[in-house]
C-alpha cells in the first residue's frame, strides 16, 4: 500500500474536518465556544544553516523574531541554536542560525555521551530555560528522566526529577523504555511555577507499548518550579499505531490561554514517511494519577480531539510539509491579527530526512 493510499484511509471519515482543521477554544465564564481555523502557511526546507544543525526536537518563542531551537544528539554535544524566525512568513528566506550554544553540566564540563537525552525546552519567566532529557534505558545504561533548568548560556542551574516510578530498573519491570520517556514540555498558561510533560511511550508497568490493533496510556506529569517536584499527573490515551508503522507517540505539548493543551504525535512507516496530527486536550475530569506507580485501568483519561492533521496538506505537486514533526511554539500573531504556530521536523541526522519549518495561521471564523 502506498502513503497516499494509506492516508485517504486514515483520512476518509474525517476528511471533512480535516480539510479546515477547526480548532474550538472555550472562552470566559459562559458556555459560549470560539471556533478557529488552522491553515498552512508554508513550508521551508531549513536545511544546514550552521554547522551540525539538525535533530531539532523542541523550540520556545524568546520574543520577537528570536527562538531556542533544542537537538536532541545525545553523543556528548548537546546543544541548542538562537534562531531568527520573522513572523512574516513571506521572509521564510530571513530565517537563519545566530548562534549554538552547547549544553554543560554546572561545573561547566560538556554532558558525557548518552547522559542526557535534550528533547523539549520552554523559556520561563525568569529568562533561564527549562528542558526534559529522557534519560537512557539500554546497554546497561539506567538513567531517570527529568527536566534540566539552564541559563541561556547553556549552563545547568538545577534539576527536576520525574517521580520515582518514571526511573528504568535493570529488570525491565519498571520505568520508562529506552527513548519513550519525557518528550514535550510546556509551561502552564497563567501560572509562572507549574511545568507539565509529556511521555512519547508507557510506563512498562502502565502496559504494552502501542501496535496497530491497540493503544496504549502514557503519563502527563505536573511539576513545581517552586517545589522542585512533581504536583500532579494524568493519562492521555494514545491510539493504535498507524498501518505499517512503527512509531506513534506524542512528540510535543503546548498550552493554550484558555486552559487547554495542544499535542503533536506522529509515526513513521517505512518506504512510506511521516504522519502526524495536533490534538487539543483538556484536563476536566481526569483522575490524577500521581503516587500511582501502576496504572490499574479505573483512571479517567483526559479529554482529547483532533483538531489538525498533516497529512490533509500532502499536494499532487510532490511537495509535502511533512516530516518528523516534533518542536512545537507559538510564533508572534501575524499582521493580518490571527495568531501563528511554528512546528520543525526533527531530521533524525538522516540524510533522507529533513528539517521542516512548517507555519500554521490560527483563525476566528
Amino acid at each position: 500500500m502506498n502513503r497516499k493510499s494509506i492516508v485517504s484511509t486514515l483520512a476518509a471519515t474525517t476528511i471533512g474536518l480535516i480539510a479546515t482543521a477547526q480548532l474550538t477554544f472555550a472562552t470566559g465564564t459562559a458556555q459560549a465556544e470560539e471556533k478557529y481555523t488552522g491553515e498552512l502557511l508554508s513550508t521551508i526546507d531549513l536545511g544546514e544553516p550552521a554547522e551540525g544543525f539538525g535533530g531539532i526536537s523542541g523550540l520556545t518563542h524568546l520574543g520577537g523574531d528570536e527562538y531556542m531551537a533544542l537537538s536532541d544528539d545525545s553523543t556528548g554535544k548537546s546543544r541548542m541554536y538562537r534562531m531568527t524566525i520573522p513572523a512574516d512568513y513571506n521572509a521564510n528566506d530571513k530565517i537563519k542560525v545566530t548562534d549554538t550554544i552547547m549544553l554543560h553540566d554546572p561545573q561547566g564540563n560538556p554532558y558525557p555521551k548518552e547522559s542526557v537525552d535534550p528533547e523539549s525546552i520552554r523559556l520561563l519567566p525568569d529568562g533561564t530555560l527549562a528542558w526534559t532529557t529522557e534519560g537512557w534505558a539500554k546497554d546497561g545504561n539506567f538513567i531517570a528522566p527529568g527536566i534540566i533548568i539552564s541559563d541561556q548560556q547553556g549552563k545547568e542551574l538545577r534539576r527536576i526529577a520525574a517521580p520515582a516510578y518514571h526511573a528504568p530498573t535493570p529488570d525491565g519491570k519498571m520505568g520508562i523504555s529506552h527513548n519513550q520517556a519525557n518528550e514535550g514540555l510546556t509551561r502552564i498558561y497563567g501560572n509562572d511555577d507549574i511545568l507539565m510533560t509529556i511521555n512519547e511511550g508507557t510506563l512498562i508497568q502502565d502496559g504494552e507499548q502501542n501496535t496497530e490493533e491497540h493503544g496504549m496510556k502514557v503519563r502527563l506529569t505536573q511539576y513545581s518550579l517552586s517545589k522542585g517536584e512533581a504536583i500532579a499527573e494524568y493519562v492521555v490515551e494514545i491510539g493504535p499505531r498507524y498501518p505499517h508503522s512503527k512509531l506513534r507517540g506524542p512528540s510535543e505539548i503546548i498550552a493554550a490561554n484558555d486552559g487547554s493543551f495542544y499535542i503533536i504525535e506522529r509515526g513513521y512507516i517505512p518506504d512510506n514517511g511521516n504522519l502526524g496530527e495536533i490534538y487539543r486536550i483538556t484536563l476536566d475530569g481526569a483522575t490524577n494519577v500521581l503516587g500511582r506507580s501502576a496504572l490499574d485501568g479505573t483512571e479517567v483519561p483526559v479529554k482529547k480531539e483532533l483538531v489538525f492533521d498533516f497529512a490533509s496538506m500532502l499536494k499532487n505537486d510532490g511537495t509535502d510539509p511533512i516530516d518528523n514533526v516534533e518542536a512545537l511554539s507559538w510564533g508572534p500573531v501575524l499582521p493580518d491579527g490571527r495568531a501563528q504556530l511554528i512546528v520543525i521536523a526533527d531530521d533524525n541526522f538522516n540524510e533522507t530526512q529533513r528539517t521542516l519549518l512548517d507555519r500554521i495561521a490560527i483563525a476566528k471564523n
